[in-house]
């Protein structure tokens, strides 16, 4: 006797609805959480290297910004996988930490653009007579050092504050799976990244 209910093989027609549907919601999260994951690998990275390139001279504010970064990409490292299990807070605490990234660099680059030694000071210092170049090193120094401020502010106010507003929006996705989704279903999607 084979009755096609009882088969393991065969899910009831609902069944696969529901299956189908918990992955269709599933699939912006996964791919909210992958971009968190790799983009906090990318913070830790780089707040590392921070944090080895300013410890020699003891740079206050690079070790500040390091330590920031590794905190942050801990942070979306760890909530991308609460993301993917569909945590009702990973979205608002990725978008803090980008939040909070995004205050720190826009400090560093006022900051920079206001109370640090400008470029041109270094330059002409590295450089010494100036007379004969035909231009004005210091001059030029100062423009190289308010572009680069200037684009760290602009970038931090693209990338982070674009990466906050992505994330902060993941919470409707969020709400929709466990609103949609029953619990038994849930347990069925993978967690991998």
């Amino acid at each position: 006797m084979s009755d096609a209910s009882h088969e393991p093989d065969q899910a009831p027609p609902a069944d696969r609805a529901v299956l189908q549907r918990a992955f269709a919601l599933q699939r912006p999260l996964a791919r909210a959480a992958r971009i968190a994951h790799a983009n906090g690998s990318g913070y830790v990275v780089f707040g590392g290297l921070s944090l080895i390139f300013a410890a020699p001279g003891l740079d206050v504010l690079g070790l500040v910004i390091g330590a920031l970064l590794l905190v942050v990409g801990a942070n979306a490292r760890r909530q991308a996988a609460a993301l993917r299990r569909a945590a009702s807070a990973a979205p608002q605490l990725l978008a803090r930490g980008e939040l909070i990234l995004l205050a720190g660099l826009v400090l560093y680059g006022v900051l920079g653009l206001t109370v640090l030694p400008g470029a041109g000071d270094a330059m002409v210092k590295a450089v010494g007579n100036t007379k004969g170049l035909g231009f004005d090193v210091r001059k030029l120094g100062d423009s190289i050092n308010t572009a680069w401020y200037a684009m760290v502010i602009g970038v931090a106010v693209l990338y982070q504050g674009g990466l906050a507003r992505y994330f902060a929006r993941r919470r409707a996705d969020v709400d929709s799976l466990l609103r949609e989704v029953p619990q038994w279903a849930r347990e069925l999607l993978p967690e991998g990244e």
